[in-house]
């Protein structure tokens, strides 16, 4: 990269986090309006679509370096750094959104908050306890990570500032702990499966929906990282870390969890379509026809269809511009995939981002994420040196 291109890039970088934080300011604003207004209120099913499709996507970053640490796949760990950044951003949010969602919005969400006692609900099914497996998961879940993400960059930290770490003993704890990062965002997704899609529906039970829901999540998370690759190289330029390999592994990976995703979406349709239970398929018929069948094939469209005919050629896999298009394809069907889980419910015509406000909450949240994204990538060092440089 020239001296002249490197200070644009520097000018706009500076612009960049500037106008994410006053998006962030925005979309705060209305949030108070919002729920401290009675004519002009933010739509909270939306609005916990919004925060459940941030917060899956970027757990799935700690997620993708676990999972490729475990492999030993020496062409992620130009990855590692971004896709870990990721993870702890929304940390704030995952928290504070969870916490405002049960506030302003649970008579509209979780029916069972108010049941009669002639119910005779589980004693797992009250405020309590939605706060204490909401919160509690999510508190373990980000606190391991962490110092999961902690240690990893330690040598990098240590070498900064003239000391020395031991890599191998590094190494080796991060590859002892990357099975309990695992397991823990599991967990974590399971419950806010089960709270906010499953339980919408009186008498659904199932035991594969959670796995579709998280493992969505790791789908559309690990193709986002390929937006990371396009800003290390505008950013870094020649220095950039991202090749042709690094790219082409990033789109055998994502062409495997197209699969899988298009697996995991049959197993659970094919048990309510196959059960053929009122309480089960008419959510699934809401899905599918009349106001919601095009939302319903555009998701299909994006996680599937399109990925798999496109990863057939290896041209696809080797652009940055087209696995970016393929990127946002599958994160904007994995929005709607949760669209679908939550609004059908409620409404029978439901538009998306109709209202000011939704659309503000939105941009707010969203803003406020890549913002603290932005800041950690300048702050600390934003590739895993010491691990580049070991060869498995």
């Amino acid at each position: 990269m020239s001296r002249r291109q490197h200070i644009v890039s520097q000018q706009r970088g500076g612009v960049v986090l500037p106008l994410l934080l006053v998006l962030f300011v925005a979309g705060l604003a209305a949030l108070i309006y919002g729920v401290s207004s009675d004519s002009s209120q933010p739509d909270s099913a939306l609005f916990t679509v919004s925060y459940l499709f941030l917060m899956g996507i970027s757990q799935a970053g700690v997620v993708f370096s676990a999972i490729t640490r475990l492999v030993e796949a020496d062409w992620s760990k130009p990855y590692y750094r971004f896709a870990e950044f990721s993870t702890l951003a929304f940390f704030p949010f995952a928290i504070v959104g969870l916490i405002v969602i049960v506030a302003f919005a649970r008579d509209d969400l979780f029916y069972w908050l108010n049941a009669s006692p002639d119910d005779h609900l589980s004693p797992w099914l009250n405020l309590n306890w939605l706060l204490i497996r909401g919160l509690g998961a999510m508190l373990l879940f980000y606190g391991v990570s962490f110092w999961y993400v902690k240690k990893a960059m330690s040598p990098d930290l240590a070498a900064a500032r003239g000391q020395e770490v031991d890599a191998d003993e590094v190494e080796r704890q991060l590859y002892l702990f990357s099975p309990v990062v695992l397991i823990l965002f599991v967990l974590t997704n399971t419950f806010f499966a089960w709270d906010f899609a499953m339980m919408l529906i009186p008498h659904w039970h199932s035991t594969v929906f959670p796995i579709h829901f998280w493992f969505g999540n790791v789908f559309a998370g690990c193709a986002a990282l390929i937006l990371f690759v396009v800003i290390a190289r505008r950013t870094d330029g020649a220095d950039s870390a991202f090749g042709p390999h690094e790219i082409k592994s990033l789109g055998m990976l994502v062409t495997g969890f197209t699969l899988m995703w298009l697996y995991f979406f049959w197993a659970q349709f094919f048990v309510i379509w196959f059960g053929n239970l009122p309480h089960e398929t008419d959510a699934l018929w809401k899905q599918m026809y009349g106001h919601y069948g095009p939302f319903f094939w555009i998701m299909l469209s994006g996680c599937f269809f399109v990925p798999f005919v496109s990863f057939l050629f290896a041209v696809v896999k080797r652009s940055v511009l087209a696995m970016c298009i393929i990127a946002i394809g599958i994160n904007a069907g994995i929005w709607i995939n949760k669209y679908l889980m939550i609004v059908p419910v409620f409404s029978s015509d439901h538009v998306p981002f109709s209202n000011w406000l939704d659309i503000l909450l939105a941009l707010g949240l969203m803003s406020g994420f890549a913002a603290i994204v932005i800041f950690m990538a300048r702050k600390y060092p934003r590739y895993s040196r010491w691990e580049m440089q070991r060869q498995n």
